[in-house]
């Protein structure tokens, strides 16, 4: 399955606490803020088994955010690899 987030609030850590190994979460919008390092660490601060994580890199630099200050096993992609995110997952499921 892939998630698709698109807000830094409770629907992050409900979609973190549900995925299931092999699931594939992609942060866009503003929930690529939760991919910048935190103390307290935030819900991604450690990788998830078998889940991969990514996050748009367009929405990364519309908000300044530097790759070198985000957790090093977060993945990136533009928006052709966001097409095909949805194109080799299925379901989608959107959590906002």
């Amino acid at each position: 399955m892939l998630y698709i987030v698109n807000k830094r609030t409770e629907a992050l850590d409900s979609c973190i606490e549900r995925v299931m190994s092999n699931d594939v979460v992609l942060l866009i919008e503003e929930a690529v803020l939760a991919t910048v390092i935190t103390k307290p660490p935030s819900i991604l601060s450690k990788p998830i088994d078998q889940v991969q994580i990514y996050a748009l890199s367009p929405d990364m630099k519309a908000r300044g955010i530097d790759v070198n200050r985000c957790y090093e096993h977060i993945r990136y992609v533009d928006y052709a690899g966001f097409v095909e995110l949805v194109e080799n997952n299925n379901p989608v499921r959107s959590c906002c």
